[in-house]
């Protein structure tokens, strides 16, 4: 969702995440970064018209066990665009993951607007940690 409050833009962004458990303790958090402006990571921004805005998605797995199937989903959103072509960063994600971007129209492009889903292949080891970002323009 994007609110407008003194000609700035405020996002609001839904996630869905689904994996394969047998116990609790997986933690997910969403941060925003003003790439344009260099501001702080932060989970809400400020930002204009013609700003780049990074979005980044972490999975923790602090639970007893293993996770697997992990498929995050999300959407471009409204008033904005891909700034980038979504990769799967082997830097944010451990060696035991693999990813595959998806997009609702089969479309990973910059201009984009749409559904993205990564599903990560492999498993989470307890402790661990993986990251999928995405970057947007706004319109």
């Amino acid at each position: 969702m994007l609110v407008f409050i003194r000609k700035f833009l405020f996002f609001i962004s839904i996630i869905s995440i689904s994996y394969s458990s047998y116990s609790s303790g997986i933690t997910f958090t969403e941060t925003v970064k003003n790439i344009t402006q260099g501001g702080e990571v932060s989970t809400s921004i400020e930002a204009i018209p013609g700003d780049v805005i990074e979005y980044n998605i972490d999975v923790l797995n602090s639970s007893e066990s293993v996770i697997s199937n992990i498929h995050i989903s999300t959407s471009v959103p409204q008033f904005t665009a891909l700034a980038t072509i979504i990769t799967c960063d082997d830097h944010h994600l451990p060696s035991a993951l693999r990813c595959q971007v998806i997009t609702s129209e089969g479309i990973n492009q910059l201009g984009y607007q749409g559904t993205i889903a990564w599903q990560l292949f492999g498993k989470l080891d307890v402790g661990s940690r993986a990251r999928v970002s995405y970057q947007v323009i706004i319109k």
